[in-house]
This record gives structure tokens, C-alpha cells and sequence, in this order.
């Protein structure tokens, strides 16, 4: 599974670096619609690892969870940049503010949620 994951958050990764367009080239239409898709079904399947993700042992757990703290916190942390380095541009767009408000609430909904299920 471990190499499987890890091609596909390449996979992610290349795509969404191919939308910056670094080349400055013209895509047709039906390339970015191919990237789209792309995009899209590279993201169900790392999605899938990630919720079948389980661990063997305590300490497995352990490190699952540290992975997964690091990562939120990287993501909130870049689009807190994001959105600071965009208000001193006195434009910040709306989807870094809805992705931020989306991963704080989605962990707050969890950790509540885990509360009372446990």
C-alpha cells in the first residue's frame, strides 16, 4: 500500500503543479479537462488509503497520528500564509478562506464527535 500512496500523492502533486502552468503554456481544453479528471480520481484513491489506513501496533498508531497532526497543521499553516500574504495584496480570495474554515471545522466536528462516541 505504502508505494501505491506514495504514487498517487506524486500524482496529485505533478497535477496541481501542472495547473500553475510554470511553462506558460497554452492548454487546450481537452488536456485540462483530462487534468481535471486526473486530478480527481488521484485524489479519491489517496483518500481511500487514507481511511483505510490502520495500524498493527501502538506505536504504528502513534506514528499515524503524528503524520496526520503535522499534515493539518502544514495545511492550515501554508494557507494561513496564503491568506496573510494576500490581504497585504488587498485581495484574498475566497477559497483559501473557505479551505482554512473547512479543515478547522471538519477537526473541531471529529473531535467533538469522538467524544461522545467514545
Amino acid at each position: 500500500y505504502m508505494i501505491t500512496e506514495a504514487i498517487t500523492a506524486i500524482a496529485i502533486s505533478a497535477i496541481a503543479i501542472i495547473f500553475l502552468n510554470p511553462g506558460h503554456l497554452a492548454m487546450p481544453e481537452t488536456v485540462n479537462s483530462l487534468l481535471i479528471l486526473g486530478l480527481i480520481v488521484a485524489f479519491l484513491v489517496f483518500a481511500a488509503f487514507v481511511i483505510r489506513e490502520k495500524s498493527s501496533d501502538d506505536r504504528e498508531t502513534l506514528h499515524v497520528l503524528k503524520a496526520g497532526r503535522f499534515s493539518y497543521l502544514t495545511g492550515v499553516g501554508v494557507l494561513v500564509l496564503g491568506i496573510v500574504v494576500q490581504a497585504l495584496e488587498h485581495e484574498v480570495d475566497p477559497w483559501l478562506v473557505l479551505a482554512i474554515c473547512a479543515m478547522i471545522l471538519s477537526k473541531l466536528i471529529s473531535r467533538i464527535y469522538s467524544r461522545f462516541k467514545l
